[in-house]
């Protein structure tokens, strides 16, 4: 999902770890790991990789660039936007559509994935089974429940060549996605095959930030972007001089503190508000939302509107897509929680792994809430409540919990589980972003095995901190600090300001960002 990013960027322009003193026991079961979206290449019917959507941003804004600015700025001058969005256009398009679908959410095209669960060799193994034995690889663009009956065809094989009866699934993002609309629409054949099912940072329930691009719901939450750019300078290294950096991030901060942000925020908001329709629907519809696996992870309740702002007006030539979409709702997403604990009466286990203490992308109202970077908590573990990003629950809420489920709160205070699905068995990973796998592997293979529940055993602690060993999360030193005023938050500013400069004079930074 991270890789979508790369779109966000140039919108923006334009305007193995060790785990603790326990070794995984061989499954008893074999795992078929089903990956998510955009870990198999796609190729075009020629042979070319069309999937690589690492791009260069210099060369694309030095041929581009220029001429986009200039027609942006005559079309802030005469309000119209037409001829800018439509250039615009081409150039995403061009980077991003030869993996495009057709109106169909089909590959008319000969475009491909490079391997595919129908034509991989399934490994004849009856033992010491591990999580990459069975990888389930598919085309991640296509129609989940198309998807899911693939899914049930690779289980047969797998039990055949193991001699096995029963497998484990683990679905990573969209793969929990895929393994959801197999169980929808094969009840009988999950409950006979199926004994575990876990899931990692599920994005069943939806991701919001790219729920706001279907929807056009786009809004710069000022907290988010405070959150967004303070973890990113200071985790990413965009800015290579300690004191560039703290003071870049400590007047961001300052800008919050005094609504300065905010105000900026709404401005470009107003403008979101005016290019969007013209910008948006015919971007994606030519690239991402051709995918109707993308269309999967809008969230719950937002079908309807991202449809509309898709294809308003193009919904006849649209028709079976649009169908695609729907139906995949109503068979899989609608219903899953209550598929969850009926899966669980006919004997299938389920356990969610989610991830925390990364902010989310600034894009849509709220987006300041605990996550992994690309989905939040709430998403994640259908309903566990979160504090935003770099906050702790307040302490009338925590008051509020009941003395049977205060186990489930977090040590640091920033997650109750309580309120998720599923509480005795959600597990959660502080430090680990979407992207990485950390030690969870080896982890979820234990309890998949041993069939563990949060409460009934002392292996694993519900919150683990994946930078210190998949120990058990401690506290923050400032998990009850209240939050900066505006005068500390200028006091900072000013210190930052003043090694700036000290260092400017000094000679230790150039105008240019170049260092000595």
């Amino acid at each position: 999902m991270k890789r979508i990013l790369s779109i966000l960027l140039t919108l923006i322009l334009v305007f193995s770890l060790s785990v603790p003193a326990f070794a995984a026991e061989d499954n008893e079961h074999p795992t078929i790991y089903v990956t998510g979206a955009q870990t198999n290449d796609i190729y075009s019917a020629d042979g070319e990789l069309v999937s690589d959507f690492d791009i260069d941003l210099e060369a694309v804004l030095e041929e581009k660039g220029m001429g986009l600015l200039k027609e942006f700025a005559l079309g802030m001058l005469t309000d119209d936007y037409k001829q800018w969005a439509s250039d615009f256009h081409d150039v995403v398009v061009d980077i991003y559509g030869n993996s495009a679908l057709d109106k169909n959410g089909e590959s008319s095209n000969g475009s491909h994935p490079a391997k595919h669960s129908s034509t991989v060799d399934v490994e004849e193994k009856t033992e010491g089974y591990k999580m990459w034995d069975y990888r389930f690889w598919y085309d991640w663009r296509l129609d989940p429940l198309v998807t899911g009956n693939e899914l049930r065809v690779y289980i047969d094989r797998v039990l055949e060549a193991t001699g096995e009866t029963k497998v484990n699934l683990a679905g990573r993002c969209y793969g929990a996605n895929v393994i959801a609309a197999y169980v929808a629409t094969n009840k009988e054949h999950a409950e006979a095959y199926v004994d575990d099912i876990s899931y990692y940072a599920p994005s069943i329930d939806g991701i919001d930030f790219m729920t706001a691009l279907f929807t056009g719901d786009i809004y710069l939450d000022p907290d988010a972007v405070n959150n967004f750019a303070d973890w990113y300078i200071e985790n990413e290294n965009l800015i290579e001089d300690d004191a560039l950096a703290a003071l870049i991030m400590t007047l961001i901060e300052l800008f919050n503190q005094v609504e300065v942000l905010g105000f900026t925020a709404d401005a470009i908001d107003l403008l979101v508000d005016r290019i969007k329709t013209d910008l948006l629907p015919p971007i994606l519809r030519d690239t991402f939302a051709s995918w109707p696996s993308y269309w999967a992870m809008v969230t719950q309740g937002n079908l309807e509107k991202a449809i509309s702002f898709i294809f308003g007006g193009v919904e006849e030539e649209y028709s079976s897509f649009i169908t695609k979409v729907r139906t995949y709702y109503d068979t899989v997403q609608k219903d899953h929680n209550a598929t969850v604990l009926e899966m669980r009466e006919r004997g299938v286990r389920y356990n969610i792994f989610a991830k925390y203490n990364f902010p989310d992308y600034p894009l849509y109202e709220g987006a300041a809430v605990q996550g992994d970077g690309d989905t939040s908590i709430p998403r994640q573990t259908f309903g566990a409540t979160a504090a935003d990003y770099g906050k702790v629950l307040s302490k009338n809420y925590i008051d509020s919990i009941s003395a049977e489920n205060l186990k489930y709160l977090s040590p640091d205070h920033k997650i109750d589980a309580s309120t998720c699905l599923l509480p005795e068995n959600t597990w959660f990973i502080k430090n680990l972003h979407h992207d990485h796998w950390g030690s969870i592997e080896d982890v979820s293979l234990v309890i998949m095995n041993n069939d563990y529940n949060v409460s009934d055993q002392d292996v694993f602690p519900q919150y683990m901190d994946n930078n210190n060993n998949m120990a058990e999360v401690t506290p923050d030193e400032d998990y009850d600090k209240p939050a900066e005023n505006k005068l500390v938050s200028l006091f900072r500013f000013i210190s930052a300001l003043l090694n700036f400069f000290t260092k400017l004079l000094n000679g230790e930074l150039s105008f240019d960002g170049s260092f000595d």
